[in-house]
């Protein structure tokens, strides 16, 4: 368990839900604010953005997935939001109630974000988790820390988590299958049930299915962090827009997704409000004929039906102690009967 400002990570707290807001802005800081404005009021615990440097995180030539329709390096600087920007708008969060949250992809931006915009936790991205020399860069900086855990091997996973634990407790690792959209059975949620018996940490899922879905059934395994792609408008241009949800959307996972939180009992138990049903929802043993003294108490006579017996009445789980016993006195039929009325 760890805190994001004041609020418990933990299997026993509420799902912190975090929109993603990638770059789903355009890099227009209005929609950013908009942006901000709609997640908060979904009730998202936060909301976060990407701060790239981009000259010490890639090559201006790298390779083009299918979600992009221009070049990494180009679509990024198009979108980008400045630090000025960053500072603002995680001020912006805080007056609107609502974490503000940014994943660095290099050292820089890493050291730019805890010196300057002065986060209190980090998140990295899939694309970094073998990324040993940032993963122990940002470790070293003591920071709560999420880490995704896309396209990789279990190996891969626990050795980043070996490697950044030694240095920093305060970590998180969120189940994750990196494609745009993804189809929920490539999303593998059962991990989260394996990460939480292996590493015992806080464990999430990173989710990137243009529904909620899996992030629901997630929770149900327990999730205690769920990260979820959010977007304006679905059908607009870019990346990611395609594996988003929209503002009505992100409300129904929160809501979902704290149902199932206090749903989630392990107990098996019988709760107060349920003794008001049991009291006409269950049977006691009764007589279906006249049944005369000394008669011996069989299926043609004593059958069960409801409703549920009070002190001394004889209930439905004992019919077969009844059977074969006498009666000790006259008993009318539609009766329910008695453990002192029968030997």
């Amino acid at each position: 368990m760890f805190k994001i400002g004041k609020t418990k990570i933990s299997k026993e707290n509420r799902p912190y839900i975090i929109a993603e807001a990638c770059i789903n802005h355009e890099g227009n800081i209005n929609i950013a604010k908009q942006m901000v404005k709609l997640a908060s009021k979904a009730g998202a615990s936060a909301i976060k953005f990407q701060m790239h440097v981009l000259d010490d995180e890639m090559l201006r030539k790298t390779p083009k997935s299918k979600n992009f329709k221009e070049n990494l390096y180009d679509a990024l600087k198009r979108t980008n939001l400045t630090i000025k920007e960053h500072i603002y708008l995680k001020k912006y969060c805080k007056d609107n109630r609502i974490d503000y949250l940014c994943t660095p992809f290099s050292r820089k931006s890493a050291d730019i974000l805890f010196k300057d915009v002065k986060v209190n936790v980090f998140k990295i991205g899939s694309g970094e988790l073998t990324n040993l020399p940032l993963q122990i860069h940002i470790a070293k900086k003591k920071l709560p820390t999420i880490i995704s855990t896309g396209m990789s091997t279990m190996n891969e996973v626990t050795e980043t988590f070996n490697e950044v634990y030694k240095i920093n407790k305060k970590i998180a690792l969120t189940q994750c299958t990196s494609v745009y959209p993804c189809p929920s059975k490539y999303s593998d949620i059962g991990v989260i049930k394996e990460y939480i018996k292996k590493f015992k940490i806080p464990i999430g899922l990173s989710d990137h299915t243009n529904n909620i879905y899996t992030c629901l059934g997630a929770i149900a395994l327990g999730a205690c962090i769920i990260e979820k792609h959010f977007t304006l408008n679905k059908k607009a241009p870019g990346p990611d827009h395609a594996s988003s949800i929209e503002p009505q959307e992100l409300k129904q996972l929160v809501d979902g997704a704290n149902a199932i939180f206090e749903a989630r009992n392990h107990k098996k138990q019988i709760h107060k409000k349920e003794y008001e049903i049991i009291k006409w929802a269950r049977e006691s043993v009764v007589t279906i004929k006249n049944i005369k003294k000394n008669e011996i108490l069989s299926e043609l006579n004593i059958s069960v039906k409801r409703p549920a017996p009070k002190k001394g009445i004889i209930p439905a789980k004992s019919f077969r102690s009844a059977l074969g016993k006498r009666a000790k006195t006259n008993l009318i039929k539609d009766k329910q009967l008695k453990w002192t009325e029968i030997t």
